[in-house]
């Protein structure tokens, strides 16, 4: 039996991020993280992003490299108000330098619309534009405001922090484009596959009868032999029929690309 827990734990030390630096914000060092897995049994029925926060901690917990001191730690002003939650507040035990971290795990399909390149995710709302803005200039920022501040003083007497960020997830491009033009802020060598419309299935892949489906916990999750030996293999009327509703993940079974198929209805900025 597939141990996904141990797999996805694994994809955290070492999958491609889809970020490399931003001003302010490198990178977190993975060689912190636990060299070893501990042993775990994560809770898949839970939304992506919090499966991943569970499986970072428990990385984190088994470091002998960190003192993880908070997670989802809340900032609230005077007025009872919660600006937001630092995911992450740790120590580098080697410099004995506090770190807050935050975690993002994401995924976006290039469009062309009238000649500009637009990047929305499976949620055709939401893009990585406005995800980039908001993280240079809330998510990542908030342990240097006032409050935070006093709280990190506080309750762990922290003065000074430094900001770092793993940001995990895949481009995609379209089936038929032979260039594309990368996103400001996506790291050159972030893992990318491609996307196809419902309706162009039969014209590009007319023999393909079964492929491997992808549940989303292991979306992010990077397609090693030892993965693909857990995944679902599905006929492709039933893949096709899952996605007139919503985007769904598939490999082809002799191919490590991992591809989204789209609703025809999908759009950017669409609800």
């Amino acid at each position: 039996m597939v141990d996904f827990s141990q797999l996805l734990l694994d994809s955290l030390r070492g999958a491609s991020l889809l970020v490399g630096e931003i001003a302010g914000a490198n990178a977190f060092d993975r060689q912190l993280l636990a060299d070893i897995n501990p042993e775990a049994l994560l809770n898949f029925d839970q939304k992506l992003g919090h499966l991943y926060e569970d499986a970072l901690t428990v990385l984190l917990d088994a470091s002998e490299s960190v003192e993880l001191l908070a997670s989802n730690l809340q900032i609230i002003n005077g007025q009872k108000q919660t600006l937001g939650e630092l995911d992450y507040v740790l120590v580098d035990k080697r410099p004995g330098q506090s770190i807050h971290l935050e975690l993002a795990v994401k995924f976006y399909l290039a469009v062309e619309v009238e000649g500009e390149w637009q990047f929305p995710g499976p949620d055709p709302r939401d893009n990585w534009q406005r995800k980039l803005d908001r993280m240079c200039s809330h998510q990542l920022r908030l342990s240097q405001t006032p409050e935070a501040r006093a709280v990190l003083k506080e309750r762990f007497g922290i003065d000074s922090i430094e900001v770092r960020q793993l940001v995990y997830g895949c481009l995609f491009y379209p089936m038929s484009a032979e260039e594309c033009p990368q996103p400001a802020g996506v790291a050159v060598d972030c893992s990318k596959g491609r996307w196809l419309y419902v309706s162009e299935w039969d014209m590009a892949f007319p023999e393909v009868e079964t492929v491997q489906f992808i549940s989303k916990p292991l979306w992010p999750v990077e397609i090693i032999d030892e993965v693909r030996k857990g995944l679902e293999t599905v006929a492709v009327g039933e893949l096709m029929q899952s996605a007139q509703i919503r985007c769904v993940m598939f490999v082809f079974e002799d191919s490590d690309m991992r591809w989204f198929l789209v609703p025809d209805g999908w759009r950017p900025g669409a609800s």
